[in-house]
């Protein structure tokens, strides 16, 4: 029984030391999204541009691509592809949740609904 309590008292002391997982409640700012890549997280910046190529639509915060700190990519099988209501995120503080991921060495997040992107 001493051993089952010492195990339990290692394992509360250790948990502590561990840095804790970014959720979907921790909102990080567009220009650490790269240091929480594979993490469901909530992220949030001003929209510098929002645009439509080849059908999929992008919501870019920090910069104009390729200067972004982080997109929210929508693919044009989404029903948000190409929803002209998305341009009037332009010059606003958004957050968008979902999984980090990286394209060609830049975070974003894949948006499939509307309920992913919040205005603030």
């Amino acid at each position: 029984m001493k051993a089952l309590g010492r195990s339990w008292l290692l394992i509360v002391f250790l948990s502590g030391w561990l840095p804790a997982p970014v959720t979907a409640q921790t909102v990080i700012p567009d220009t650490e999204a790269a240091q929480h890549v594979g993490q469901k997280a909530t992220v949030e910046g001003v929209v510098v541009a929002v645009f439509t190529s080849k059908g999929s639509t992008f919501i870019d915060l920090g910069g104009e691509y390729p200067h972004q700190t982080f997109t929210g990519w929508i693919p044009k099988d989404s029903p948000l592809a190409g929803d002209v209501s998305l341009e009037a995120l332009e010059r606003k503080k958004v957050r968008i949740t979902g999984t980090i991921g990286l394209y060609k060495g830049e975070p974003e997040i894949k948006i499939m609904s509307k309920s992913q992107i919040e205005e603030e």
